[in-house]
Order: structure tokens, then C-alpha cells, then sequence
């Protein structure tokens, strides 16, 4: 749905309510993921006036100094993705970070360090028993709002956030299923795919060899 509806009307009610200086034309909100610091991950999703833009997402390999730290991660995401020209991204007008006032001050500060404190970003936290209706909305002034069901520019936000923790979550559990494929058989010469086929099937497992 996201995807063919024309969200110019609601990006008009996000500008009244989040940014009020400056217009909305490209959001950008992301997600830390990982399996107890296994295969960190961070995803980007990126919305436009006309929907999801696709073409437009990206994921980044959290570094393993960072793994497991959701805040560290974050900080080093937003630099990468702001430092890294190779991206061919244009600068969006509004971030949307998956946390608390903790993850959005680390992403304010990050902006700062980088000189990107021009670009507005929020963040969006799940309420009690993880139920939507109980999320919060953080500012950068420190100000916090409840999620108000009647509000289409926060419903839109939820909409938004929850795009982005199901394209990092995807993309994670992807990336663990590449990493238990490997082993220690991977790093020995003259141990190719078949040979370590055999192998497994002779000795039962890696520990068993």
C-alpha cells in the first residue's frame, strides 16, 4: 500500500509537526540487528512522496568493535552512510531512528560530528509489552510524545519504522544463515567444498574431526 499511495499529503502533516522550517521530500530510517552480537546489521529504507524508494535501500555490516551495542552501532552507521560518496544517496530531509532518547542523542551527536546537524531526525520507542498504541515519539530538544492513533503523520511513522526492522531482520537472519554455513574447514588449503562434504559425512562433525 505504502508503495502506490501518494504520501505528499501526509509528509505535509510531518513537516507541521517535525519540521516546521523546513520541507519533507526524502525520508531515511534505520534499524540495528543482530543475534546476540552475531552478525550485526544495520537497514536503511528510504520513502519518498511516491512510497517506498526501493532501489534506495541499503544495509550496512556493523564492525565487531560495535557488535551487540545498538547505540555504537548506530553512530557508526550514520558516519559510514553520510562520509561514503560511493552511495549515490541524496541527503534526505528527515531520519527516523528505531529507539530511545539514548539512540537519538548518539544520532544527533554523530550528525553534529559529520556537519549534518541540519537534517531533522526523530526517534520512534516501543511502549510497554512492545504494543504499538503505547510507542513514543523522542525530538531532538529532549521533548517525548505518546503515539496518538488519530494522528496519520504518527501512524505513518509506525509504518515507517516497522518497514525498516523487517527489511534489517530479514537481511540478518539472511546474513547468519551465510555465517553457519562456514566453518573452520573454510580457512584450510587443499580443503575444497567436496572434500569437506566427505569429511562431515565420515566424521559426523566438526567437533567429531
Amino acid at each position: 500500500k505504502l508503495q502506490s499511495r501518494n504520501l505528499n499529503p501526509i509528509f505535509r502533516l510531518l513537516e507541521k509537526e517535525f519540521s516546521p522550517r523546513k520541507k519533507i521530500e526524502i525520508i531515511e530510517s534505520y534499524d540495528i540487528s543482530h543475534h546476540s552480537g552475531s552478525g550485526a546489521v544495520a537497514g536503511c529504507v528510504v520513502f519518498s512522496g511516491s512510497g517506498k524508494e526501493k532501489d534506495k535501500y541499503r544495509l550496512f555490516n556493523i564492525t565487531q568493535k560495535n557488535a551487540g551495542n545498538d547505540v555504537a552501532s548506530m553512530a557508526e552507521t550514520l558516519k559510514r552512510r553520510f562520509t561514503n560518496k560511493k552511495l549515490d544517496l541524496s541527503t534526505p530531509d528527515l531520519i527516523i531512528i528505531d529507539g530511545g532518547k539514548t539512540h537519538l542523542s548518539a544520532a544527533v551527536r554523530t550528525l553534529k560530528e559529520i556537519n549534518k546537524e541540519h537534517i531533522g531526525v526523530i526517534s520512534i520507542s516501543k511502549g510497554a509489552r512492545r504494543k504499538s498504541e503505547m510507542d513514543t515519539i523522542h525530538q531532538k530538544d529532549g521533548s517525548s510524545k505518546a503515539v496518538s492513533n488519530s494522528s496519520m503523520a504518527h501512524k505513518f511513522i509506525q509504518e515507517i519504522r516497522d518497514e525498516t526492522h523487517r527489511f534489517a531482520i530479514s537481511s540478518q537472519r539472511n546474513k547468519q544463515v551465510n555465517l553457519s554455513n562456514s566453518s573452520s574447514l573454510d580457512g584450510l588449503i587443499g580443503v575444497g567444498l567436496k572434500r569437506k562434504k566427505l569429511l562431515i559425512r565420515y566424521f559426523g562433525s566438526i567437533e567429531q574431526i
